[in-house]
């Protein structure tokens, strides 16, 4: 019955993907639907139940950023600042793109919180490369390979990752464990970010005479205020982060755990209506992505039952029963952890693997090589629209363009997770 149960899981989720494309109906709602079929047939979450696993805070984080920087777009002002960019990004315009992995990246390796600074510059990096004729898709790419940075042992993520696993299996394996998955995080993510922008023609940005000739740029007063208004945000967002790495203190400190980008972007909502940047309606009917929003908080919901449905403990049996031979554990783990990856965040598939692994490393598997397989599986799969990542990443792009990008970024997720399942196979995380 347990394997029946996933089984009808791995369908509602293909069903999900394929019907909607074939129906050209939003994935999300398709995913609700089955949710609650499950949660008052199958699990016994009752409508009560499913309603609680409809995620609140992926909801809020999209809703704000894409309403707040939607008034950046409705009175031109992202236009603008593209325009900018490229009339005084002179002498070297094929630059422009990798901007947009190089500051988030080397935010995140000083510290800064991936997410935010993703959050923000999703929009701004969306518009500049649809306005430079480039795949848009290029732009979720981008940001995507930032996370590697975020891995660096000086880190949150290291520290908090490298103890919990510690208890697991050795805090000797599990530090071991996350300094070669920084490594080879940045070596992946790096490489296939520079390929992409390669074969997507990054390179091929204009020169700002090419696109704009002696057009003048000319700012309008409602621009004006919007990009004080962002540039406030952006003051506010980073410079207490930056303060508080070089000289802690409890003021900084505060303001860099509560002033987060969902708070300034309430606050910078409310300040670009009472400025009348724009026409707020217009904002919330045309600037919003209601569709991708749906999508996303519809298949978190499908995989919210994934628990109630037993799915993480029939991964277990399978691998603790030991009908896997011990050169297949590697390889299995990078493909599970993708394959969950592509719906879910990491941060639900990680506590599955920690309850696994003292039982896998008494199998002889190396406990290093069990985190470097999972993570890796899970940070390849990220990309994904129905991932956490990858709906940030995706969160900034305009609504006509955003049905094309998801598809694109389910197909580079599940790419990505073959090779990263290449690689276990060919022993590379061993």
């Amino acid at each position: 019955m347990t394997y029946v149960k996933l089984i009808l899981f791995i369908v509602a989720i293909l069903i999900s993907v394929l019907g909607g494309k074939k129906l050209k109906i939003n994935a999300g709602l398709i995913a609700i639907g089955f949710a609650f079929i499950f949660g008052v047939t199958i699990t016994g979450l009752g409508v009560n139940g499913v309603v609680n696993l409809f995620s609140a805070r992926l909801f809020v984080n999209m809703f704000l950023v894409t309403f707040f920087f939607g008034y950046a777009t409705a009175n031109g002002t992202m236009l603008s600042i593209t325009m900018y960019l490229f009339k005084n990004f002179k002498g070297a315009p094929w630059l422009l793109p990798l901007l947009f992995f190089a500051i988030p990246f080397l935010m995140a390796f000083a510290g800064a919180s991936t997410d935010s600074i993703i959050l923000f510059l999703t929009p701004i990096a969306f518009a500049f490369i649809i306005e430079a004729k480039l795949p848009p898709v290029l732009a979720s790419i981008l940001l995507w390979a930032t996370c590697a940075g975020s891995w660096a042992p000086w880190l949150t993520n290291y520290a908090t990752f490298s103890s919990w696993f510690g208890e697991s299996i050795g805090m000797e394996a599990a530090e071991a464990g996350f300094t070669k998955l920084f490594v080879v995080a940045c070596v992946i993510n790096i490489s296939f970010m520079l390929i992409s922008y390669i074969v997507l023609g990054g390179w091929k940005v204009k020169t700002s005479m090419e696109i704009l000739g002696d057009e003048k740029i000319e700012i309008t007063k409602e621009q004006k205020k919007t990009m004080y208004i962002i540039l406030a945000v952006i003051a506010v967002l980073i410079i207490p982060t930056l303060i508080q790495l070089i000289l802690p203190n409890p003021v900084t400190g505060w303001m860099k755990a509560n002033l987060t980008i969902q708070v300034l972007s309430a606050l910078g909502i409310i300040a670009m209506h009472l400025t009348k940047a724009a026409d707020t309606n217009d904002v919330i009917k045309n600037q919003i992505p209601w569709g991708l929003i749906i999508m996303v908080c519809g298949m978190a919901m499908l995989m919210g039952e994934a628990g109630n449905l037993g799915v993480t403990e029939t991964i277990s049996a399978l691998l603790e029963s030991g009908s896997l031979p011990a050169s297949a554990i590697i390889p299995f783990i990078a493909a599970v952890c993708g394959f969950l990856s592509l719906f879910v965040s990491g941060s639900v598939i990680t506590p599955l693997i920690i309850a696994l692994a003292p039982a896998l490393v008494s199998y002889g598997v190396s406990g290093a090589a069990i985190i470097v397989a999972s993570q890796m599986g899970m940070i390849a799969t990220s990309i994904s629209p129905y991932s956490m990542g990858g709906a940030i990443c995706i969160t900034g792009c305009p609504e006509k363009y955003s049905s094309k990008v998801g598809n694109q970024q389910l197909m580079l997720a599940i790419m990505m997770g073959a090779i990263v399942t290449l690689l276990a196979i060919l022993g590379v995380f061993n």
